[in-house]
């Protein structure tokens, strides 16, 4: 079977026949799938997922009701529940070192870079981030709630927490704090969304980890956190 699926990937027509097939079957489990759009057969999408069109989404996860706009781009990266990502938004991998180093050039620090030649016997920088998550399987970590504007890119390694707000243009390379608007070149916080307390109190409620009804129940009380907050502690 491996044999068969490499095969298939390999070849052009095959390759786009497979993905043809992936679409509709993605499509028919709920999701909204536009043209062009490309999911690897190691991606899961949890569902009610929209991408827009042209996007490619490899070796990735896409919590439920998260969407993405068009022309956006992720490979080995996690996506929390209920995110909002923009249009242009991609992943930047591998780095190359700028500080000691006479030149960037990969063959002068990696031994087996894809370029095919090295003029070193050993790896000397350290050219990708780990793995982010508890099961060590993406580089890149995106919470739930999160809204990513246009034209984002974001550095391999980063872990995005719940409740983040990227502005439009900016480039991640540090992790982003739960409920934290970030934005610039490197991107830097720019303001908490609320207070400490009122984060904490979400962060411990995790309305995304609860059922759809539930969701549905409470979803009036969304447009103020005092009132969602009264309403939980009345209930509990």
């Amino acid at each position: 079977m491996k044999r068969l699926k490499k095969i298939v990937l390999s070849v052009g027509f095959l390759q786009n026949l497979a993905f043809y097939f992936r679409r509709l079957k993605l499509n028919a489990n709920g999701n909204q799938l536009g043209s062009g759009v490309k999911v690897g057969f190691s991606t899961y999408l949890e569902g009610k997922n929209s991408l827009t069109g042209n996007n490619t989404l490899y070796g990735s996860f896409l919590g439920f009701g998260s969407y993405i706009g068009p022309n956006s781009h992720f490979s080995r990266t996690k996506i929390g529940r209920y995110c909002s990502i923009g249009q242009h938004v991609n992943c930047i991998f591998g780095k190359h070192p700028t500080k000691d180093f006479v030149s960037t050039h990969p063959s002068f620090f990696s031994k087996n870079h894809s370029i095919g030649f090295s003029y070193v016997n050993e790896d000397l920088f350290i050219e990708h981030a780990s793995n982010r998550d508890d099961e060590n399987k993406y580089a890149i970590v995106i919470g739930n709630d999160v809204w990513i504007a246009d034209n984002v890119s974001i550095m391999e390694g980063v872990v995005i927490g719940d409740g983040a707000v990227i502005a439009a243009n900016a480039l991640v390379t540090k992790d982003v704090p739960p409920y934290t608007i970030v934005g610039g070149v490197p991107a830097k916080t720019i303001k908490k969304r609320f207070s400490e307390s009122e984060i904490q109190f979400l962060l411990d409620l995790k309305w995304w980890d609860k059922t759809e009804e539930w969701i549905k129940s409470h979803a009036p009380l969304f447009s103020s956190i005092e009132k969602l907050q009264s309403k939980i502690q009345h209930e509990r």
